[in-house]
């Protein structure tokens, strides 16, 4: 994961995927608020919101990486397939609570630590179909990830990439 420590010369694709995964976050606060009331319409918005941020996420350790881009990909190749939908919105809130477990380790943010928890919440109240509930689940996983997202875009560009050189292929 990035050091904070560690400014490496970012270049126009660093940056870019640094904003793209930034504008996931935010885009993922927007969704979640809106999908609790609306969760068949916004379901596709956010697996593809998840799919953006899996794909342009920083994360030394490739298992790790791997592991959160595969369910993004999971994501969209299930709603595509049209099959049970709840399952594709499920692989979407797991990038999410992964993201923020991992923005968690990074920057130690201890906050987040709580959106796996609401989000997998909210997640077994819709597919129970207690939708009141669900309902405040998602108000509070909106304000975990919009928070989140107001943290990464206060910090500097170089702060997600980190040591370049970790990587691992």
């Amino acid at each position: 994961m990035a050091d904070p420590h560690i400014k490496c010369e970012l270049d126009i694709l660093d940056k870019l995927t640094v904003i793209l995964y930034r504008s996931a976050f935010t885009l993922a606060a927007i969704i979640m608020a809106v999908i609790g009331t609306e969760t068949h319409t916004a379901t596709p918005f956010l697996v593809i919101v998840a799919l953006l941020a899996s794909t342009t996420v920083h994360i030394y350790d490739k298992r790790f990486r791997w592991l959160i881009q595969g369910a993004g990909l999971f994501a969209a190749i299930w709603l595509i397939s049209g099959l049970w939908q709840p399952l594709a919105l499920g692989a979407a809130l797991f990038v999410f609570s992964a993201l923020s477990i991992k923005e968690y380790f990074c920057f130690r943010v201890k906050i987040l630590l709580l959106t796996p928890l609401i989000l997998a919440a909210f997640w077994f109240c819709f597919v129970f179909n207690v939708m009141h509930v669900a309902i405040g689940f998602a108000m509070v996983g909106a304000a975990l990830l919009a928070f989140a997202a107001f943290s990464k875009w206060r910090m500097p560009l170089h702060f997600d990439i980190g040591d370049k050189s970790r990587y691992q292929v």
